[in-house]
């Protein structure tokens, strides 16, 4: 199948195409176990990802002022609960941003090397280029990174020549210089350009190149979001980190303006900071995953805001100081993370297992959010709903959808009713009280199919937990069936 064209998707393809080769290693359509060790697996890729991302911190702190840096930044970013939860998750931004922070450090080893020949520069360019364009065909979040990093590169290269660039008073080689840097500059945005033109080349020979384009960029331009508090939360648990990472922000500024030979790295960095917060300030409620992005580049920041306070002890005591300062920076956070640690999953995992056992590898599957349909052919196009989904969908699409439950052209074996499919409307309540049954209010199986299957009430964790929809019928006619027109 085509993402975009045959099943609905909003995030660039890379991650998932990168993922697949190892989803045909397992048999995930009839062992719940093998089902259950794939995502362990993409959990584990997670793991490795994350810690190439920790390492390239670390390098990018070095090139940029040294090893202290990046081994302070990594530890800070590594504690940090926003971070800690979202890159052990199944998801493109955890492939994205290790791709975000190699492309930075290509950057400034550009920077570094072009001071001596734009030739020397010029792969690096390039490198940070398709690096960034890979990440944004992993993630059209990391489109915020742009505008800032073109800020950045656009003051190094008309502001003038660095020493050794030119000779004083020599207009001529300081024209030269600008211009090579424009043309590095040029050779950047050509790198970012072809992971992008590259992957829609590909989705338009399959016939899928105008979907690419509406659910990537136009329907993510319009989407709708609902209040998540993210931001909130993440000043709640990181204000240590954002606190210091403005005293590194203010030192890297004034070290800018005063030096006579004037470092262009830590301004870029700096801006490319600033478009990705500006980009939060874009989009209604970012989600978790959207403070990734920056996290590293606070991180950094922080580290020298950390070791300039240090510093300003007497040489003897810095590294006790160093040391108490870690304990609540690095150590700290993590308590946040207590009440995840405590989260069991044994109820989904059981749901996941009876519909393992109650469907086969054909059969249809109508879910909502709660996963349980996942390896399992499913019955619309829109294949995961959560309220931002549902609060987007096309009426006409809906419409299509339901006339074709209602004629038998789409014949689902068994719906997992879930709060987000309740919100598809009265229409497809009465299809589904017409057509199946359920004895736990959760698992709808087809009328006819019952019987045949055995099934004896749904999995253990099912039963009387509203959040699943337990009981929903009982209660159609009440609060929920407002909520639901109320949407």
């Amino acid at each position: 199948m085509i993402p975009y064209k045959d099943f609905f998707e909003h995030h660039t393809p890379w991650y998932y195409y990168a993922v697949r080769p190892f989803f045909h290693l397992f048999d995930v359509t009839t062992s719940v176990e093998s089902a259950r060790r794939f995502l362990l697996l993409g959990r584990g890729l997670s793991l490795v990802l994350t810690a190439l991302s920790i390492f390239l911190v670390l390098q990018v702190g070095r090139l940029w002022e040294y090893r202290k840096v990046g081994l302070l930044a990594g530890l800070l970013l590594l504690s940090q609960p926003v971070f800690l939860e979202k890159t052990l998750e199944v998801r493109p931004d955890v492939l994205a941003l290790p791709l975000f922070i190699g492309s930075l450090w290509m950057l400034l080893r550009g920077l570094a090397r072009s001071a001596r020949s734009t030739r020397k520069g010029l792969s690096y360019f390039l490198g940070g280029g398709l690096g960034l364009g890979a990440a944004i065909m992993c993630t059209q979040k990391m489109l915020f990174v742009l505008p800032g990093v073109l800020v950045g590169l656009a003051v190094w290269s008309l502001a003038g020549v660095t020493a050794g660039e030119s000779r004083p008073g020599s207009h001529r080689e300081t024209r030269v210089g600008a211009g090579s840097r424009l043309l590095l500059m040029l050779v950047f945005l050509i790198g970012c350009c072809v992971p992008a033109a590259s992957t829609w080349a590909a989705f338009s020979l399959q016939g899928a190149g105008r979907e690419f384009i509406t659910n990537n960029l136009l329907l993510n331009l319009k989407w709708k979001h609902i209040e998540t508090h993210q931001l909130h939360r993440f000043i709640e648990t990181s204000w240590p980190i954002l606190a210091l990472c403005l005293l590194g922000v203010a030192m890297a500024l004034l070290r800018f303006v005063r030096l006579r030979e004037r470092r262009y790295d830590g301004l870029l960095l700096l801006s490319t900071l600033a478009g990705l917060f500006a980009g939060l300030l874009v989009i209604p409620s970012a989600q978790g995953q959207y403070y990734l992005g920056p996290l590293p580049l606070v991180c950094l920041f922080a580290a020298q805001g950390l070791l300039f306070l240090v510093e300003r002890a007497r040489r003897r005591v810095r590294p006790v100081l160093l040391v108490l300062a870690l304990f609540p920076l690095a150590i700290l956070p993590a308590f946040a993370l207590r009440e995840s640690f405590s989260l069991r999953n044994d109820g989904q995992l059981a749901r996941l297992r009876f519909v393992f056992e109650n469907t086969g590898p054909k059969d249809v599957v109508m879910d909502g959010w709660q996963g349980m349909g996942v390896f399992r052919p499913h019955a619309f196009h829109y294949f995961f709903l959560h309220p931002e989904t549902v609060a987007m969908l096309p009426r006409p699409h809906l419409d299509a959808y339901l006339d074709a439950l209602e004629s038998g052209a789409i014949r689902p074996k068994l719906i997992a009713m879930d709060w987000n499919l309740a919100a598809l409307g009265p229409r497809f309540q009465k299809f589904v009280t017409r057509n199946y049954v359920s004895n736990d209010g959760l698992f709808y199986f087809l009328r006819g199919t019952w019987q045949a299957q055995g099934t004896r009430g749904g999995p253990a964790g099912a039963e009387g937990d509203p959040s699943l929809g337990s009981g929903f019928w009982q209660h159609r006619q009440g609060g929920l069936l407002r909520a639901v027109r109320g949407f």
